[in-house]
């Protein structure tokens, strides 16, 4: 790499860590860091995508306690890093998440199971072939179980079905890898606070999909000429009162938020995951077809934007205990009503329990996952994980 060449940080720091091999940077060190979950992964399968290794810590989470479950090791090959340019507001690559953490996103969104990093172990330099252990920013994740969960995640997952996912990661393009860690980041803050606080994780998994149905829409669109179609009369007075430049101006900072909620059903339709492996009754089922879940997953993102533009809380049976019928989990409130407090609320304004609500999520960011890195990469149409 030129040493003139500027350091574009508008990324993944775990995704520029491979952009950088493959650019010809020289290998200064490496470091190792342990992921903590409390679900175990079982195999002994090395995950390898130069410079990465994932391996399995044997960590086991016992009585709702995390335990070091994966160890991460990177060759580093990052360039001598310069201050960011402060001419002007870049925020296009922030993501506010350590290389480490990073993956442990995207580890989550692949196994469906809470990830979090708790920082480097082990350093690596010239001369040091055993590391040097570095635990002052090492910091145990905090985390509060419960005995019944509102939104179970796998007891255990393994290695095997991990491979494979970091080629398809850095397949991405730089903008698709922001999009993806940034909507997997929003899904596994919704698994770490599903149990103690179920309506932030209902408003991470609505941002989840929002984050991949705003890059579906605006990413081929010239801002403008979107106004244009959307709104043609606003687009006309901006036109008049100031041109082309203040039209492209106020098109860029309200395009983003136009028709959001046509783009969030739109981008669920089109990557929505084929129905659960294992159901309940059919009674506390929720309808497959289309019609039907356009019609509560509609009533769910009604309810995130009276939570967040009229403070309105969540209706308190979606933010329950699930009941179990049969093989699994109710996926929906069954009977007639519900109440709690001063309100109550008709079964049919019940569109689903958060654990189903997160199947769809997670499937919609597999899936499309899957498409983007097919796109870039030309590979066959296989996603990283199935959907469970």
């Amino acid at each position: 790499m030129d040493e003139n060449e500027q350091f574009n940080v508008s990324a993944p720091w775990s995704w520029n860590a491979r952009h950088f091999v493959e650019r010809g940077c020289p290998q200064t060190g490496g470091a190792e860091f342990l992921l903590y979950s409390d679900t175990r992964v079982t195999g002994d399968l090395e995950v390898t995508c130069h410079p990465y290794v994932v391996t399995n810590c044997f960590g086991l989470p016992q009585s709702g306690r995390l335990a070091p479950v994966l160890a991460l090791y990177l060759d580093d090959h990052f360039p001598v890093f310069k201050v960011q340019p402060m001419d002007k507001t870049d925020t296009d690559g922030w993501l506010n998440l350590t290389l480490d953490d990073e993956i442990a996103c995207i580890i989550s969104l692949v196994a469906g199971m809470r990830l979090r990093s708790a920082g480097r172990v082990r350093s690596f330099k010239e001369g040091a072939p055993r590391g040097t252990p570095e635990f002052y920013g090492h910091h145990v994740p905090a985390w509060t179980a419960t005995e019944r969960p509102i939104y179970p995640t796998p007891q255990q997952v393994s290695m095997e079905s991990l491979d494979g996912w970091m080629d398809r990661y850095f397949a991405l393009g730089r903008a698709e890898a922001v999009t993806l860690v940034r909507a997997a980041r929003q899904y596994r803050d919704a698994l770490w606070v599903a149990d103690t606080d179920p309506e932030l994780a209902w408003l991470f998994l609505v941002s989840a999909l929002e984050v991949i149905a705003g890059w579906e829409a605006l990413r081929d669109a010239v801002p403008s000429d979107l106004l244009q179609q959307e709104m043609p009369d606003l687009a006309a007075d901006l036109l008049e009162a100031g041109g082309e430049v203040h039209l492209a101006s106020v098109a860029s900072r309200l395009v983003p938020i136009v028709k959001a909620t046509a783009r969030f059903m739109s981008c669920v339709e089109k990557y929505l995951p084929v129905p659960p492996p294992v159901r309940p009754e059919e009674y506390a089922q929720v309808g497959w077809d289309w019609p039907n879940l356009k019609k509560r997953i509609n009533q769910v993102y009604g309810y995130r934007s009276a939570r967040l533009h009229g403070g309105v809380p969540f209706p308190s049976p979606l933010c329950q205990v699930p009941m179990t019928s049969g093989a699994a989990l109710d996926e929906r409130p069954s009977g007639i009503a519900a109440a709690a407090g001063n309100s109550a609320w008709l079964v049919k304004d019940l569109p689903m329990h958060l654990h189903t609500f997160g199947y769809i999520v997670r499937g919609c960011l597999l899936r499309w996952w899957q498409t983007s890195s097919d796109d870039t990469s030309g590979e066959a149409d296989t996603p990283p994980v199935a959907a469970t």
